[in-house]
This record gives structure tokens, C-alpha cells and sequence, in this order.
């Protein structure tokens, strides 16, 4: 029982310390909405550390639909 909990610690405690995912293209669009046809709000460049609050589903870019909605209010 003390190794699982001590598991479970480790679990909740490794993934607060997540301040962000770093973009890995050179430059990245976050849009108004969840697909290709809302307007560009703002750019991500590559090493930038954003943080995700949500995903939702919107237009499917090479086979996969689910959008990420960052701390900044975009997608």
C-alpha cells in the first residue's frame, strides 16, 4: 500500500511541474478558434514554452481534429 501511494505522489507531483509545452515548429499560429478558417491571434516560435487549458474538437489538420486551447486564449 505505501508504494502505491508513494507512486500516486510522485504521479500528482511530476505533473505540476509542467509549466508548458515547448513548440517544436519554427512558427506556430494560434488562432480565434479551433480550425483553419478563424484568424491568426498571435504566433508561437520555436522553444516556446505554452501552457494548455482544454482541447476541443474542430477542423481535422492531417488526420486529427482535436485543438489545444492555450492560457492565451487561442487555438
Amino acid at each position: 500500500m505505501k508504494l502505491v501511494t508513494i507512486a500516486v505522489f510522485a504521479l500528482a507531483t511530476a505533473s505540476s511541474l509542467v509549466n508548458g509545452y515547448a513548440i517544436k515548429g519554427d512558427v506556430v499560429n494560434c488562432r480565434s478558434g479551433p480550425g483553419t478558417s478563424y484568424s491568426v491571434k498571435r504566433t508561437y516560435k520555436k522553444g516556446q514554452n505554452v501552457s494548455i487549458t482544454c482541447q476541443q474538437a474542430g477542423t481535422s489538420v492531417n488526420g486529427n481534429n482535436i485543438w489545444d486551447k492555450t492560457s492565451d486564449g487561442c487555438y
